[in-house]
């Protein structure tokens, strides 16, 4: 008898008639689900108004704690936030918008001049093709690329139409960007200030036999989403600092929009990098072969130098991420939520990950405890340090 029901034991049961009523119980659930997936609607709708702010204030939060955690026993924690507060809004205000409209400036203009720059680039190639051998073959080949203004133009009003529409239309997503802009602020002010008494809060809220394993989780999750989202702002604002001055030094166009542009995009793993390349070589190839040549080389060597120096020393090698598995996410992510899931499907990947462990840890200790005679699960414990060393 003890061999017939230790498969029912280790599911937590004593009979077949348990597992059976077990499976149908999940499958009513999918079905009652289905049946009322309107209901879910409107959380649907806060969750996707709250996100946003929410995300930028843990954003502000990783990046402002360090610095509070360094000053607060010169000052009180409420008074050395305040002060960071204001020395951000004076930079913001004297320096940062200074940048900001000089590189909008540029932007704007990239935008307007688009058209002619890439017919100008679709004239130099032909050129170019013209001198090669096979040039029937190679002109076949790009028979079908138009670059054209009209087609240009085309294709970005179809998408920034369907893109607005997304989100609800133009008044929608702008005022979901002012309540990010406003919000974010306010939560990651409370959170720095009261960051402690709100996991006290959480904390009586989990039952005590699950505490220990909801701590262990709490720190890994902070670590892994922390580290991330800090690291990557911080070397991507870097990358794009280093950019403008090199750019500006071989003479490119728009090198502060090319600039800004490229450390923005650089918040997406690998393939933000990639999409700012792009227009940039396209704006050296316009200007002569030898600007392309200089921009290509000035591109991959501070790519390269960002790479061995600068992210490592912020980022660490916390995440443990492998290349393959961050643009799987990125790709699977980004058709699953849009821009949202590409610029934050890596932390959302780190928390799956991370109670995914956690989950599989206490399943391999309940499999140890029915089945550990036939040979054990190695791993079963769940801590962060436990978790950092795999």
């Amino acid at each position: 008898m003890d061999k017939e029901s230790r498969w029912i034991r280790f599911l937590g049961g004593r009979n077949l008639i348990f597992t059976i009523l077990i499976i149908g119980l999940i499958g009513a659930v999918i079905l009652l689900y289905s049946k009322v997936s309107f209901i879910f609607i409107p959380i649907a709708t806060i969750l996707v108004n709250i996100l946003p702010p929410a995300v930028f204030g843990l954003i502000l939060y990783y990046l402002i704690n360090p610095l509070i955690v360094r000053f607060e026993k010169y000052l009180g924690r409420t008074w050395i936030i305040s002060l960071v507060y204001l020395l951000i809004l004076g930079l913001l205000t004297f320096g940062g918008i200074e940048l900001v409209i000089l590189a909008r400036t540029q932007l704007l203009d990239l935008l307007n001049q688009s058209p002619q720059i890439l017919q100008g680039f679709q004239r130099n190639l032909d050129k170019i093709t013209n001198a090669l051998p096979y040039t029937k073959e190679i002109e076949r080949s790009f028979s079908s690329i138009d670059l054209s203004g009209t087609k240009i133009n085309s294709f970005v009003e179809k998408y920034l139409q369907s893109g607005v529409k997304s989100f609800g239309g133009f008044f929608s997503a702008l005022s979901t960007m002012l309540l990010t802009v406003i919000v974010g602020p306010i939560i990651a002010f409370f959170l720095l200030r009261d960051k402690e008494k709100f996991l006290k809060t959480v904390r009586k809220l989990v039952p005590p036999v699950f505490r220990y394993d909801f701590n262990e989780l709490g720190k890994i999750v902070d670590q892994q989403i922390g580290g991330y989202l800090k690291g990557q702002i911080i070397v991507s604002a870097l990358l794009g600092l280093i950019y403008w001055p090199c750019f500006l030094l071989i003479g490119l166009n728009y090198a502060g929009a090319l600039a800004l542009s490229a450390g923005f995009l650089s918040v997406i793993p690998y393939i933000g990098s990639f999409a700012a390349f792009l227009p940039g070589l396209i704006i050296a190839f316009q200007s002569s072969l030898w600007m392309a040549v200089k921009f290509a080389l000035v591109w991959f060597i501070v790519q390269f130098l960002h790479g061995q120096f600068i992210v490592p020393r912020i980022m660490g090698d916390n995440l443990q991420l492998h290349m393959i598995t961050v643009l799987l996410v990125l790709l699977v992510m980004g058709d699953l939520l849009g821009i949202v899931g590409v610029v934050f499907g890596i932390p959302i990947y780190c928390l799956v990950k991370a109670v995914t462990i956690d989950l599989f840890s206490h399943f391999k200790k309940r499999y140890n405890r029915f089945y550990g005679k036939y040979g054990e699960y190695e791993e079963t414990g769940f801590s962060k340090k436990d978790y950092l060393k795999k």
